[in-house]
């Protein structure tokens, strides 16, 4: 069969009106191979009745960790950069595994997916070549009929996007909303920015998402142009955080920065700034690396310290600031001020009781109260820089 008569066997099989199911395996048998076709989360929406099982699933359908891994080599190869924008098929090669041919599904300007042929029953031909694309608009087109391309926007999508552009100010507005469409996000949140800065080997963003939403459950997430943004449970440390991607996410050709805690949904905005300086700041090079807003925290104000906003400051006040300021509000205490006055004195404790008045007993008393109610280490030099620096901002500053 010549590749014009393969080319109708295809048209003839969509047109049968016999599914879905029937033009995969009539495309794998005019192939040669069997095939599948992933979404862009990887999600396997189709695969020829030939695929075999386990080790010979070449989906890797079910097995999250090597599909993982499959995934990696490719976009580490810089084959999903190239089939995500071109409608070429190309050719690549699994370590330990058989060849692939792949190519995406799309559907007029809508990428769907990809389909991926594996060279297990013969070898690849130019006609393979040519005919992918062909069967790879057929299946769009029986896609669209059947509606089985599992594509969809995420319901959250349109409330996230104002909460980061800064649109929504009512928290317990948009909480009631959150909560309306599903998601009951923790207290306390944390935004992730996935920032593309080699783009021969990101993957599908929608693919990206798709592995934090396992790897972070219970949060939520937005594609923002080229970007990949993750709103995840704020309680969560730097550490535990960094093991997780590293462990679960693959982020080739990626840079990550992470914001400080927020206790407030509405100042996601200030997350996302907070994200973007620490990518912009940091060293953000090396691939994969979890880039801290506190690293770069110093190098940020001198960015907006002539900024007219208001707000700005609340992208520079460490949260340990808000607990002491609830504790004083709740216990009738004066806490923030001592840690002002010790900070300010040089952590000289004698010279902090005397501007409070107070006994050097006292202000050990209070040193140890605060280190416990605010989980910090005073006797750590980042630690009270960034205090003294959010104390300032607030007006407690060495003049005050």
């Amino acid at each position: 069969m010549d590749l014009a008569e393969k080319k109708l066997a295809l048209f003839d099989a969509h047109l049968s009106h016999r599914g879905l199911q029937h033009l995969v395996d009539v495309a794998a048998e005019l192939l040669g191979n069997p095939l599948f076709m992933a979404d862009m989360s990887m999600g396997i929406v189709c695969k020829s009745s030939n695929m075999g099982e386990g080790e010979q699933d070449f989906s890797a359908e079910g097995d999250p960790d090597r599909q993982y891994g499959l995934a990696k080599q490719a976009a580490d190869a810089g084959f999903m950069d190239w089939i995500y924008h071109h409608d070429q098929p190309v050719i690549g090669e699994f370590e330990g595994q058989p060849r692939y041919l792949s190519a995406r599904v799309r559907d007029g300007g809508q990428v769907l997916g990809h389909v991926v042929v594996v060279e297990v029953n013969r070898q690849f031909s130019s006609d393979d070549e040519a005919l992918l694309p062909v069967f790879c608009q057929t299946l769009s087109y029986e896609l669209r009929r059947t509606r089985s391309d599992g594509s969809s926007a995420g319901a959250c999508g349109p409330l996230l996007g104002e909460l980061i552009a800064g649109s929504t100010r009512e928290e317990d507005d948009a909480r009631k909303r959150l909560q309306a469409l599903g998601f009951a996000l923790s207290k306390t949140v944390r935004l992730v920015l996935f920032r593309p800065i080699d783009e021969r080997k990101v993957i599908s963003l929608a693919y990206l998402r798709a592995q934090l939403e396992q790897a972070f459950h219970g949060s939520m997430g937005i594609i923002q142009g080229n970007e990949c943004l993750q709103v995840i449970n704020g309680t969560l440390s730097i550490g535990q955080l960094s093991e997780r991607i590293s462990k679960s996410v693959y982020c080739g050709g990626m840079a990550v920065g992470v914001s400080r805690p927020f206790d407030n949904v509405t100042l996601l905005d200030w997350a996302y700034r907070q994200a973007d300086a620490a990518i912009r700041l940091a060293d953000a090079s090396r691939e994969g690396a979890v880039n801290t807003y506190d690293d770069v925290a110093a190098q940020h104000l001198l960015e907006v310290a002539t900024a007219s906003d208001a707000r700005a400051q609340e992208a520079f006040v460490v949260p340990e600031i808000a607990l002491i300021e609830a504790f004083d509000a709740r216990d009738h205490t004066d806490y923030l001020r001592s840690l002002a006055t010790y900070l300010n004195s040089g952590r000289n404790v004698a010279k902090a009781a005397r501007a409070l008045g107070v006994h050097k007993n006292s202000m050990y008393y209070r040193i140890q109260r605060l280190e416990e109610l605010a989980g910090i280490d005073l006797a750590d030099e980042r630690t009270c820089f960034l205090l003294q620096l959010s104390l300032a901002l607030k007006g407690y500053g060495p003049k005050s």
